[in-house]
């Protein structure tokens, strides 16, 4: 059932779908709000369905209309639709043309929207937030970077200059002469006209209420200024330009870097004041050129000498002044080594920017990565290469030695020195360490200890290291005493060793005929008489006396050789020829391998019988004498063992050494005592 509103205002009937009346063009919305009820009720059943003639009735009063109950409004507003309305033609067309009618209240909307916003614009001083700062590019071309602050004076100059203000006012009002009022008052103008400021941070009175155009008067224009020079609690301006860390950094002429403006916008409303442009770039200029640091430049790096032994040589030229390098003075470099340079870079005053840091030096700029330089130091390795190939020799190999003794009692105490190898000769030297006298299958320990100039000349060593006293690393070897080691001489080599002295023994012969010939029987031979002549001078044969003791420690000999000489004279009161027995010797003989002691000390003795020479040698307590001459002749008879003796005894100098059939002569004493020790 459709329902009928009647227009409150005029009570002209409101279609369903109207929002306004068509006779005065009230508002069905108001109305409602204002009655507190709907306009739209339904009609009374018994009201007339059709009216040839309109119904007079007396419009309500008003007061009367708002007195009656809200359920009666629309009846009581039903007879005033007979009166006439000015607007009843207005609102057929209103009727008639609704989409024109929407238009037009939306444009009126639109209007007065339009209105209300530019009036509220009107209001506040717009700001541009770029015109409020200052911009400082710092650093160098490819590593600045951009600060903003705002582009004021110091804070300080504003309390001075609302100092003097206050006491202007004060002067004016009192009269009172401020010898300091002028001075001030100069002090804030210059520094006004000497700065270029934002005019939104001017001193003067007209530069700032000309920039606050918004403002009533000067008063209110400072505290406009004031409102954007607000400080927090650390006395920074609330006011200020953030940047991207990472795009504020290693900038370079012509860069664009965005910049945020924050600020209080409240705070800034309440003094009327709106800031536009909070968000926009800036270009980076003013950069001056800085050359970028190759710490190394210049330096160059040589090694010479031999693998393990190398060195280098550093060589750099004055590219930077303020650097400077260390290395190592290394001598043992091998290929394949890493060799480091440090360079140390001492400057004044250089500034981190991004993740460079620069400087200037001598009216030049400089810069560096910041990474690169740690305290102070960058370090570069260089690789050690080109070193020559070392030789490597065994330091014991061919080696001889000095020795005193012999085997069986033999002691090594030095190296000879014509044994060393020659690329070991004044390189290395050698220690010798034998605690005792030592007999074959014995040892003993060899040191070498190389000198620096072994490796510097290319050779390595090889064999057993150890660490001396010193803390130094030397080559050790124990040797084992051999057959090449000397020994003492014995039967087997006896009369080869007498033999290779015949020059000493030939010249002891003449010094012997000297001393019998004109003289009476050398002691302890016993003949009458003065020698006249020398009838024979035979050699009768070779002894080596041993000993298996050890007498090196003592007067005593290990070994004696004899060569055993029957010497026959005529004397000037024997009637016949009278026989005598002498002996050369010498003793502690040495051979090693065919060479024997040199030139030894030969000493004489003389016996009236040969028993006598075999009593006091060869029966000697302690020794074994052994004969080292010519073979002994087999006896043609059974003649008595004094003359085999003397027949075994017969030989030439010629005769050569027989081991095999070489006679032990002993005591019975010396038998159970004594062990023979000829191999």
């Amino acid at each position: 059932m459709n329902t009928i509103k009647f227009c409150a205002k005029c009570g002209a009937p409101i279609g369903p779908e109207e929002k306004f009346c068509g006779g005065c063009g009230a508002s069905v919305a108001e109305m409602e709000a204002e009655a507190g009820i709907s306009t739209q009720q339904a009609a009374p059943a018994q009201a007339p369905v059709q009216q040839t003639q309109p119904v007079q009735q007396q419009a309500p009063q008003y007061d009367q209309q708002y007195a009656q109950p809200a359920n009666n409004y629309a009846q009581a507003a039903a007879p005033a639709a007979a009166k006439p309305n000015p607007f009843a033609k207005l609102g057929e067309w209103v009727k008639g043309h609704k989409k024109i009618t929407l238009i037009a209240a939306a444009a009126l909307i639109v209007v007065i929207v339009a209105i209300i916003i530019l009036c509220n614009i009107l209001k506040y001083q717009v700001i541009d937030a770029k015109d409020l700062f200052k911009f400082e590019f710092k650093g160098i071309d490819g590593c600045g970077y951009v600060e903003a602050e705002l582009n004021c004076y110091d804070k300080s100059y504003y309390s001075m200059a609302d100092a003097t203000s206050a006491l202007g006012d004060l002067a004016d009002e009192t009269d009172l002469d401020l010898d300091d009022l002028d001075d001030l008052s100069d002090y804030a103008s210059s520094s006004d006209k000497s700065s270029k400021v934002s005019k939104y941070f001017a001193l003067d009175k007209k530069t700032l209420t000309k920039a606050f155009n918004k403002a009533d008067d000067f008063t209110e224009a400072k505290k406009m200024r004031n409102a954007l020079l607000k400080t927090n609690s650390d006395g920074e301006y609330k006011l200020k330009i953030t940047f991207d860390k990472k795009a504020n950094k290693n900038l370079k002429n012509g860069d664009k870097v965005k910049c945020t403006v924050k600020y209080n916008e409240d705070s800034l409303k309440d003094k009327n004041i709106k800031l536009k442009n909070t968000e926009f770039e800036v270009t980076v200029k003013d950069l001056k050129n800085g050359e970028e640091i190759d710490f190394f430049k210049g330096v160059e790096v040589k090694f010479s000498g031999f693998d393990g032994n190398g060195s280098a040589d550093v060589s750099y030229d004055s590219a930077y002044p303020f650097i400077y390098y260390d290395y190592d003075y290394k001598s043992d470099l091998k290929n394949g080594d890493k060799y480091t340079v440090t360079a140390n870079i001492d400057v004044y005053g250089a500034e981190e920017s991004g993740d460079m840091t620069w400087f200037e030096y001598d009216d030049k700029y400089y810069t560096y990565k910041t990474a690169d330089v740690k305290d102070g130091k960058v370090t570069k390795d260089f690789t050690v290469e080109g070193l020559e190939k070392t030789q490597e020799i065994d330091p014991f190999e061919g080696l001889e030695f000095e020795c005193s003794g012999g085997v069986p009692f033999v002691k090594p105490y030095s190296v000879k020195s014509e044994s060393i190898p020659a690329a070991l000769k004044d390189n290395v030297s050698y220690s010798v360490s034998c605690d005792d006298y030592i007999g074959i299958g014995g040892t003993f320990k060899v040191t070498c200890s190389p000198y620096s100039s072994l490796a510097r000349n290319g050779i390595t060593l090889s064999g057993k290291t150890e660490t001396n006293d010193w803390g130094d690393t030397v080559y050790v070897k124990e040797i084992t005493v051999d057959e090449t080691f000397p020994a003492y001489v014995t039967a087997d080599n006896g009369k080869a060793a007498m033999d290779s002295y015949q020059s000493y023994l030939d010249d002891k012969i003449e010094d012997m005929r000297k001393d019998i010939k004109g003289h009476y029987a050398p002691y302890p031979a016993d003949f009458d008489g003065k020698v006249t002549s020398i009838e024979s001078f035979d050699y009768v044969d070779t002894y080596v006396a041993f000993t298996n003791k050890k007498n090196y420690d003592s007067w005593e000999n290990t070994n004696a050789l004899y060569n055993l000489y029957k010497i026959t004279v005529k004397t000037d009161k024997e009637k016949k020829a009278v026989s005598f027995y002498a002996s050369i010797y010498c003793s502690n003989i040495v051979a090693t391998g065919e060479t024997f002691t040199e030139e030894p000390y030969f000493s004489t003795s003389y016996y009236n019988k040969e028993a006598d020479f075999k009593k006091k040698v060869i029966e000697a307590e302690g020794y074994t004498t052994t004969k080292a001459g010519a073979a002994s002749k087999p006896a043609t008879d059974d003649s008595s063992s004094a003359a085999a003796s003397e027949a075994t005894t017969t030989t030439t100098t010629t005769a050569k050494t027989d081991s095999s059939v070489a006679e032990t002569t002993t005591s019975a004493k010396d038998k159970a005592t004594t062990t023979t020790l000829v191999p």
